[in-house]
């Protein structure tokens, strides 16, 4: 990797509060002037977009979130292409945030007995502000400090592409860091509002959590699952190795980033094979992992579809 993607990795994967996020964007722009980019930052309300490239001119575009969520107790486990895994996990998830409902009762009941004020009708009380605490945690609580694959790993990968990229081929491509991801695609969303006409018809690929597991999946919008050659065209480009391998998910499955936001758009994600493909450790203190070769041959694949792009004009 080069010096900007490695400072990302060890001085900026914490990017939570408007500060720590201001302080990456100046970084990153700084930075980017160097290597001959002119980013600009796209604000509205309160998201702060990263743009890298002209939008008019842009035959593709590459995007992943940079904003950092909050630190949980249990991680966000996803299960993305396997209907009866996904319920699974989802289940699993909701347990665990039920046993940490019933815990805060008991304090909060306990608190209230304490205190002489409980009478048996604060229970519902107690678990309504149970479930405001942790919805509220789970959005704005401490930020997790340790995001090398959600989502340090999409925005190096932005930024290795970029910096890769030869001069002649930049004018076919724009990349994009997208704020507030975690708060429910917020940026991606304003990004898409304002720019509907600029993207439309164009395609989208977002990595998102692409350097935790050897299996790197993209998950095609309805309107390109079909698309045999836009699938060609990413198999040509992203090629398997004999570590990495690269699929298209042609099947049942969704990948919940924001891709969603984009109505041709491919969501990007490296996964590890258990009984399902599945996405771990992300939003807890062991999301450590950060595999350099993922990063690697997804940079190389996006200079290369960019190429291919351009030399089809």
């Amino acid at each position: 990797m080069n010096e900007t993607s490695r400072r990302i990795l060890d001085q900026f994967q914490v990017r939570k509060t408007k500060k720590q996020k201001e302080e990456f964007r100046k970084y990153i722009i700084h930075k980017l002037n160097q290597y001959g980019y002119c980013p600009t930052v796209q604000n509205k309300g309160i998201n702060n977009n990263i743009i890298i490239g002209n939008i008019e001119k842009a035959k593709i575009f590459f995007t992943a979130h940079y904003d950092t969520q909050a630190v949980l107790p249990f991680p966000n486990l996803i299960v993305p292409n396997n209907l009866f895994g996904l319920i699974l996990s989802q289940l699993a998830i909701i347990i665990c945030v039920l046993i940490l409902i019933f815990l805060m009762n008991i304090v909060l009941i306990q608190l209230l007995i304490w205190t002489d004020l409980f009478n048996g009708f604060e229970l519902n009380i107690a678990s309504s502000i149970s479930w405001i605490i942790i919805m509220m945690w789970m959005l704005f609580g401490k930020a997790n400090k340790h995001t090398a694959n959600d989502n340090t790993s999409g925005v190096i990968t932005i930024i290795e592409s970029a910096i890769k990229l030869p001069e002649d081929l930049r004018d076919d491509v724009c990349f994009v860091l997208f704020d507030n991801e975690e708060l429910g695609l917020l940026g991606s969303a304003a990004f898409a509002k304002e720019y509907k006409e600029s993207i439309k018809n164009k395609l989208i690929i977002n990595f998102d959590c692409v350097s935790d597991g050897n299996n790197i999946f993209f998950f095609p919008t309805k309107q390109i699952k079909n698309d045999q050659s836009k699938h060609e065209s990413i198999i040509n480009a992203f090629t398997s190795t004999n570590y990495i391998n690269i699929h298209i998910n042609k099947g049942f499955g969704f990948y919940p980033s924001d891709n969603f936001n984009f109505k041709y758009a491919y969501g990007v994600c490296s996964l590890k094979k258990g009984l399902f493909y599945y996405l771990d450790r992300i939003h807890t203190s062991k999301d450590i992992i950060f595999n350099e070769e993922n990063i690697e041959r997804l940079s190389d694949g996006v200079c290369k579809l960019v190429k291919t792009i351009h030399t089809s004009r």
